[in-house]
Parts: structure tokens; sequence; C-alpha cells
């Protein structure tokens, strides 16, 4: 199974916070893969405080996800910058 969900960020380098789980996602028990959009478009520079988990993709790629992100910090994130 795969899950995907977007949620609506307060954040001045990305407005969305795509959040995946299951088979096709890089994510585990307590992990999830995530990646960053502002006006629909991939943010690709790495956002803190998730930049040791950036997959290295360079800053002229088209896309950029962070694998295996502790649960408990994306929540954190989105308490913070909860749109």
């Amino acid at each position: 199974m795969f899950d995907n969900r977007k949620v609506k960020i307060n954040h001045p380098n990305a407005d969305t916070l795509s959040i995946s789980t299951g088979q096709l996602a890089y994510s585990g028990d307590n992990t999830s893969e995530i990646a960053f959009f502002l006006n629909n478009k991939w943010v690709v520079t790495p956002i803190e405080p998730f930049a040791d988990y950036h997959d290295g993709s360079p800053s002229d790629a088209d896309t950029a996800v962070y694998p295996y992100v502790p649960n408990d910090l994306i929540d954190a994130f989105i308490a913070e910058n909860s749109a």
C-alpha cells in the first residue's frame, strides 16, 4: 500500500509538504519520505531541519526527496510551520 498526503505549510521556501509512506516510498515503521513544493514546483534546495536527509540531488535537478525522515521531526516541523 502507498499513501501520499500533501500538507499546506507557511515557510519562506515552500508552501506544500508531501509526505509518502508505504511500499513505493522510502519509509519505515517510524519514518516517511518527504518532498517540498513551492507554487506546485519541486523545491530542490535542502530545507532545514531536513538537510541531513536530502537525497543529494544537485540544485539544478528537477526533483529532490528526503528519505527515511523520522515522523516526530516531520510532525514538529508541521506544528511550527502550519498554514
